[in-house]
């Protein structure tokens, strides 16, 4: 008997399993998300027909609409009286500027003719270095709260009449330019201009301004007026040679006063309006003043430049037909 013994051998075998844990790392990325809210705005445009009525500002016609008194209506100095305001709505302050416009004193009268030109007296010409202006629709001119306000303008241009003499006030006229136009309203008016055949004559006149209320007196703060009577230059050449003075009236002037003195224009009233009344109740301007000797004293009467005489050459230097 064989004996045999057999080995079992066993291989046991471990498995060693490995566990591998991997860590998964979730990044969550936060997007802002940023959201831009336009606001539109929709206009909803409503057609509304809309009658428009433009007013359109006429040019002046000059031979038509001056010499009316809008404010006082048409109604009916030395030794004068005073005036109203609004009676006189073509009256105008002649100013001096100097230094620059820091100082300005009154000058002389002057006369409102179209929408941008002022007659008055060729000895008012401003000094050395300077200028002229001008006050529309005043009356006290101590008075800065006025019913209405005044305008002023500068003087773009001064013409005074090339044969202007000085000694003898012959051609004693200018014509005051001004800068810019001027609106007419109630108290600023240009008076009308005669017609060169126009004889005044045997009429009685008006003279306004705000010159001396007696010679050698003071000057008002208002304006004045006062009525004389024209008259012939044959007449007021004898006045002045009964009071012994040596005056050559001439063609170009214009004569007004009475015989014995009482009323006249006076220093001061330079440049002013004399002016009658028409039968169609306007006012036309029958001259300017000038000059006189004293004032108000008998055979002394006043003198005036003739409009009728330097119409032609208002004219031609405005450019208008007056």
């Amino acid at each position: 008997t064989t004996t045999t013994t057999s080995t079992t051998t066993t291989t046991k075998t471990t498995t060693t399993t490995t566990t591998t844990t991997t860590t998964t790392t979730t990044t969550t990325t936060t997007t802002t998300t940023t959201t831009t809210t336009t606001t539109t705005t929709t206009t909803t445009t409503i057609a509304t027909t809309t009658t428009s009525t433009t007013t359109t500002t006429r040019k002046w016609d000059y031979r038509k609409d001056c010499g009316v008194r809008p404010i006082r209506g048409q109604g009916r100095i030395v030794g004068g009286s005073e005036t109203k305001f609004g009676d006189w709505p073509w009256q105008v302050l002649v100013k001096e500027s100097t230094w620059l416009g820091l100082f300005t004193k009154n000058k002389c009268g002057g006369v409102l003719i179209s929408d941008r030109h002022v007659l008055t007296a060729a000895h008012c010409q401003p000094g050395f270095l300077a200028s002229l202006l001008v006050e529309l629709g005043e009356y006290d001119i101590t008075d800065n709260t006025e019913h209405m306000a005044t305008r002023q303008k500068k003087v773009k241009r001064v013409v005074i009449h090339k044969d202007y003499k000085k000694p003898t006030f012959e051609n004693d006229i200018a014509i005051l330019e001004l800068e810019s136009e001027i609106e007419r309203q109630p108290h600023i008016v240009p008076i009308c201009m005669p017609d060169i055949s126009t004889v005044f004559e045997g009429k009685m006149g008006i003279v306004t301004g705000w010159g001396k209320l007696e010679y050698g007196g003071n000057v008002p703060n208002v304006l004045h007026q006062v009525s004389v009577p024209i008259i012939t230059n044959d007449k007021c050449q004898k006045m002045f040679t009964r009071s012994g003075h040596k005056k050559t009236v001439l063609d170009s002037f214009l004569c007004a006063g009475y015989d014995e003195g009482i009323k006249d224009s006076c220093e001061g009233d330079s440049g002013g309006p004399l002016m009658v009344q028409k039968d169609d109740r306007s006012w036309v301007l029958a001259g300017t003043v000038s000059h006189g000797i004293k004032c108000a004293y008998p055979d002394l009467p006043g003198v005036y430049m003739r409009m009728t005489y330097y119409k032609p050459w208002i004219e031609r230097i405005t450019g208008l037909k007056l």
